[in-house]
């Protein structure tokens, strides 16, 4: 694995920790719907959430959760319609982004709840 990947495998994790500690529960990580991928699906209480994770090594002249455009928005609305038709689910859907900055060994996390809405574009 390179290190771009090696960096977002570890900011997935830090981000599946911090987001347990909210209460929600891992239903599945990095599902795949053709060519879409879910990076993290957690479930809380009241909401299914649709979780994408960006991480960036500092300095960057963006902040991570600005990569979310409007494609990887359509995407990932796609890919959740399969995942809840596929698992039946009724609960609301809530889509979700955790932007991570790594600055060598530190590292700030920035929880970005209903990040977007499923309006299909």
């Amino acid at each position: 694995m390179n290190e771009r990947g090696r960096l977002g495998r570890a900011g997935e994790q830090e981000a599946l920790e911090y987001l347990e500690g909210l209460g929600m529960r891992l239903m599945v990580r990095n599902w795949r719907w053709g060519r879409k991928e879910l990076d993290l699906v957690m479930e809380s209480e009241d909401a299914l959430h649709i979780v994408e994770v960006k991480t960036l090594n500092l300095p960057s002249p963006i902040e991570p959760w600005e990569q979310v455009d409007r494609k990887k928005r359509s995407n990932l609305i796609k890919a959740a319609a399969g995942f809840v038709s596929q698992r039946h689910i009724r609960k609301e859907v809530q889509f979700d982004i955790v932007s991570i900055k790594v600055f060598g060994d530190a590292q700030e996390i920035r929880y970005i709840p209903n990040a977007f809405y499923p309006i299909m574009i």
